[in-house]
């Protein structure tokens, strides 16, 4: 009896443990949308059509220390090829600064002798209400919290209040939208061009908001190296 109450406690705290985890939702797109918030973030590339059958099944969600790769992949012309690759890590900082990232890492190659130029907008859209969203220092805000810092210069980007919303013609580098029924959304730009035989990295860090972290601002996240976070969900994945 006593052996079958403590296995049902170690159950229940499973349970618990497993609930209070963090997780992304793998969206078909190329993209994810992080639990407990409210918003997704998807990757689409101008003149590269996404591959079928290519990478291998993508699983509904990624939950506790992950790494997966390729999420999604894209081909262009001449060749051209692109992947994004995901991990959600426990990031150990100082003084109990423990805090869950997510990590996502856009890889585009050019084997071709012929430049190749291609346009990458990274989508933050709502799933739940986004009442402020804010973009400046090439990353995402919402209500003043980093919520998507990119590690590579943007072009800008382009923000609205609704799906239907008038947009500006060109990226700005600094802007702000509200919205009263919470649908506020944006995209930031890139502008690639590759020269032959050339190849790009572009990272991107999420924070998820959970653990023992204080409020960190957006410098703070973009000194943080995304290779080095996918090293450590890699590290961290072994050791379970």
């Amino acid at each position: 009896m006593r052996r079958l109450l403590v296995g049902s406690l170690l159950a229940i705290f499973a349970l618990v443990a497993s609930a209070e985890e963090p997780a992304l939702v793998l969206n078909p797109e190329g993209g994810f949308a992080p639990r407990w918030q409210d918003f997704g973030i998807a990757f689409r590339f101008a003149a590269m059509t996404p591959k079928i059958g290519g990478a291998r099944d993508v699983p509904g969600a990624l939950g506790g220390t992950s790494v997966l790769s390729p999420v999604k992949e894209w081909a262009g012309a001449g060749g051209a090829s692109a992947r994004l690759d995901l991990c959600l890590v426990l990031h150990h900082g100082f003084l109990l600064s423990d805090e869950w990232l997510a990590a996502a890492r856009v890889h585009v190659s050019n084997p071709a002798a012929r430049p190749f130029s291609t346009t990458l907008a990274v989508a933050l859209t709502p799933t739940g209400a986004v009442d402020v969203l804010a973009f400046e220092k090439h990353a995402f805000l919402i209500a003043g919290r980093p919520v998507l810092i990119a590690d590579t210069p943007s072009h800008g980007a382009i923000l609205a209040d609704s799906p239907f919303a008038a947009r500006p013609l060109s990226p700005q580098d600094q802007v702000h939208v509200e919205s009263a029924k919470g649908e506020c959304r944006g995209e930031i730009i890139f502008d690639l061009t590759l020269a032959p035989g050339q190849s790009q990295t572009l990272g991107f860090v999420c924070p998820l908001g959970q653990g023992t972290s204080t409020a960190k601002d957006v410098d703070f996240y973009r000194a943080l190296s995304v290779d080095d976070l996918f090293a450590e969900a890699e590290k961290q994945r072994a050791a379970h």
